[in-house]
């Protein structure tokens, strides 16, 4: 019998139903691995070909398909399914394309390996530490959600417990380069706060992809908590055009 994963979820008050003892749950992520890292995991598996060469045949394969995915095919690899997809309304049989309105996106299919291994984990389940929780993020230039950054303009952070409050130095909204032994980098300019959405300025970031965190005194029913509470958004947000060999590889799934 193949061996069961137990990951642990998160349970937070569903701020949805006015029910007691009512919680959604977040499975809490164990990190973030990159095609750097998959390729020391193949080479750690005893094969003869070298970390370099392992790297760049998977770097070579991520350019491949995102090249067949934006001409319309179906990939279908070892992990599932990508094909695209198009939303936003059409006027008439002649409609004229407005990249306010529409948007191609993609859509991911698990594939048979993946489902196998999804039915193979087992949830630990436990009642998450009240403090800050991100449930996405909006560019508001571009309209992007969960994906894209762009310097200088607003961005919108949705949630729950994020009002910004206390005194403690560290409170504050952070941009953090994807890697070890980053910078954090703190947004300047807050220009609303509450309980449930942060606008913020996004600060004037170089290229990369970054992870979104936010740190509060703020307690339950406005009151202070004597140390900080942290919670980092998962999900890695871009600014500009990603270098090549799989760097970004990360899905944009609809």
């Amino acid at each position: 019998m193949a061996e069961k994963t137990i990951l642990t979820v998160d349970m937070y008050d569903n701020v949805l139903t006015e029910k007691a003892n009512d919680f959604a749950g977040k499975v809490s992520i164990t990190g973030t691995i990159h095609n750097t890292d998959i390729a020391d995991r193949i080479v750690k598996a005893r094969t003869e070909y070298r970390q370099e060469t392992i790297l760049n045949i998977l770097g070579m394969a991520d350019d491949i398909k995102v090249e067949a995915i934006a001409e319309g095919k179906s990939v279908v690899d070892g992990v599932g399914q990508w094909l695209l997809n198009f939303s936003g309304p059409l006027g008439g049989e002649s409609p004229i394309f407005n990249s306010d309105l529409h948007k191609f996106g993609v859509t991911f299919t698990p594939g048979k390996a993946l489902l196998k291994a999804l039915k193979l984990l087992v949830p630990n389940f436990r009642v998450a530490k009240t403090g800050p929780v991100i449930n996405g993020f909006t560019d508001s230039k571009t309209k992007s959600v969960n994906q894209i950054l762009t310097p200088n303009a607003p961005g919108v952070i949705n949630g729950a417990g994020l009002l910004l409050k206390g005194d403690d130095p560290s409170v504050g909204v952070y941009f953090t380069p994807d890697g070890a032994d980053k910078t954090p980098v703190k947004v300047d300019l807050i220009v609303s706060n509450t309980t449930s959405q942060i606008i913020i300025q996004i600060p004037a970031l170089p290229d990369g992809q970054y992870l979104l965190s936010i740190t509060t005194q703020a307690g339950a029913s406005y009151t202070l908590v004597k140390e900080p509470r942290t919670y980092q958004y998962p999900i890695l947000l871009s600014v500009g055009s990603q270098p090549g060999g799989g760097e970004d590889d990360r899905p944009v799934i609809e």
